[in-house]
């Protein structure tokens, strides 16, 4: 009897089933062994974030409460609050002239007073942190209606501010997780000086950016891990502007010469005219316009006037047209209602540009996807009040909201119909408690009357932005020296 006979004697004998061949049980075997190789192949080189680190909070977008003195976070889930803090106005004050603002990155929010002091909040618990900084008083020009350009901005995991008056720039690394103290900021963040009648932007990978329209010179601080690299500096070439606003665009800086309504971008031989605001001769006026809020890298930057929101190539291979492309305001032109008229800096989310005017008592809203050009619809405020601030486009992690800087109302432009969603409780400092939570039914301060609106449509066949082949990742030392009217770069300490 051969081995095999004697091993079927003992381990078949009854069953009646034959034993798989030799080569099978070979064959099997090694194929299992590879797909566990495989598999902890792709565990080891997957990208994302563990399951356990993703919050509910991610897409929650935070909101500023107008004249009622809260901010607020709406969970875009549920369409509605889920957090109300107190503390925009301080006790006591008047917002009469200004209104509290927010700030938003990922996880990280950060509150801006009516005072303008900055207070950073615990995006997931909701509470406020401890130490606030005061950003210093600008020094605007009187006499001019203008949209003014930012003084603080946060982007990338980075808070950054600039004195409006001096240049002086700081700027602090935030943890991406959210609840970063930023107390020390003016302690510990000065990096460097741009000069007088200053304004800041941060890109999306945490670089510092900022523009100075009296000595016509950008400077760039790149960030570096926990910290920031040598500043850089580039000369425009214009000297002794009132204002000047400024962008990202990728790791790429777009300036807007407010005096001569002409858009500077980085890499780009010769400034862009801004359509219906360039003037010839600098110091007549300002122009009213502004540019976007820092986004993605593309080869045009979009803006907005009273009339429209639209694009500017700031490459010198840009295919996009800057023509008939964007949203059309369709605000009266009427000199009498000019006053009551504020822009804001539109955003760019995926392929579409979004927008906001506020025209007195009404709100103008439009999206524009690809290349097309869209009316905006109108979101009616009961009510007659004298407009002082525009409508914030709140935008995080591919969620858009409407917030009326004015009112405090809030829209929420993913719903149909009816998109006001706000429920303020009563006026700061009147005994309602710091943090509202839903299901305490607030008394709110606007009006229980809905609003109506036109929402306009989207090119399902639109094509998409094009983008520059610059590398996000690219070092900011190692840019061309290049820029507008032929700038020259210099590394300072």
């Amino acid at each position: 009897m051969t081995e095999q006979g004697s091993r079927a004697d003992e381990g078949t004998a009854g069953t009646g089933k034959p034993r798989r061949p030799t080569w099978l049980r070979v064959l099997s075997g090694t194929l299992v062994s590879l797909l566990v190789v495989v598999g902890g192949i792709l565990a080891v080189r997957a990208d994302g974030e563990p399951v356990h680190d993703v919050h509910l909070t991610d897409g929650s977008i935070w909101v500023a409460g107008g004249r009622s003195g809260y901010w607020a976070r709406v969970n875009t889930g549920a369409h509605g609050f889920d957090r109300v803090l107190e503390g925009a106005t301080p006790a006591g004050g008047d917002a009469a002239d200004t209104r509290p603002d927010v700030l938003q990155d990922g996880r990280n929010a950060v509150g801006v007073t009516s005072d303008l002091r900055l207070a950073a909040f615990d995006t997931r618990t909701g509470e406020v942190l401890d130490g606030e900084v005061q950003i210093p008083e600008p020094t605007y020009p009187t006499g001019e209606d203008f949209h003014e350009p930012s003084l603080v901005a946060m982007h990338g995991n980075t808070l950054a501010m600039v004195d409006h008056a001096t240049g002086r720039v700081w700027a602090k690394r935030l943890d991406p997780k959210g609840g970063t103290p930023i107390g020390d900021l003016l302690d510990t963040g000065e990096l460097a000086t741009v000069g007088a009648n200053a304004s800041v932007t941060v890109d999306l990978q945490g670089d510092v950016m900022a523009v100075s329209a009296d000595t016509g010179t950008v400077v760039e601080i790149p960030a570096e891990g926990a910290g920031f690299g040598t500043p850089e500096r580039t000369e425009l070439g214009f000297t002794g502007g009132r204002a000047a606003d400024i962008t990202a665009v990728g790791d790429a800086w777009v300036v807007l010469d407010l005096e001569k309504g002409e858009i500077h971008a980085e890499g780009l031989d010769q400034p862009q005219t801004l359509p219906g605001e360039t003037q010839d001769t600098a110091g007549v006026s300002l122009a009213m316009a502004t540019l976007q809020q820092a986004g993605p890298a593309s080869d045009v930057v979009a803006y907005q006037t009273p009339e429209r929101a639209g694009y500017v190539r700031i490459t010198q291979s840009a295919e996009r047209s800057s023509g008939e492309v964007g949203v059309v305001s369709g605000i009266d032109d009427d000199e009498k209602q000019a006053r009551y008229q504020r822009i804001s800096e539109p955003v760019v989310n995926g392929d579409c540009l979004y927008a906001a005017w506020g025209d007195g008592d009404a709100i103008r809203w439009g999206s524009a996807c690809g290349q097309v050009e869209v009316p905006a619809g109108e979101l009616t405020v009961s009510g007659s009040f004298s407009r002082r601030h525009g409508v914030a486009v709140r935008h995080n992690r591919g969620q858009v909201l409407l917030n009326d800087l004015d009112t405090g109302r809030v829209y929420d432009l993913s719903l149909t119909g009816d998109l006001r969603i706000d429920t303020w409780p009563q006026a700061s400092g009147s005994g309602t408690p710091g943090v509202w939570q839903p299901g305490a039914t607030p008394t709110s301060t606007s009006s229980p009357s809905r609003s109506s609106s036109k929402q306009p449509k989207k090119d399902a066949d639109s094509k998409k932005t094009s983008t520059s082949k610059k590398s996000s990742s690219k070092k900011k030392t190692s840019k061309k020296t290049t820029s507008s009217t032929k700038s020259t770069k210099t590394t300072s300490g």
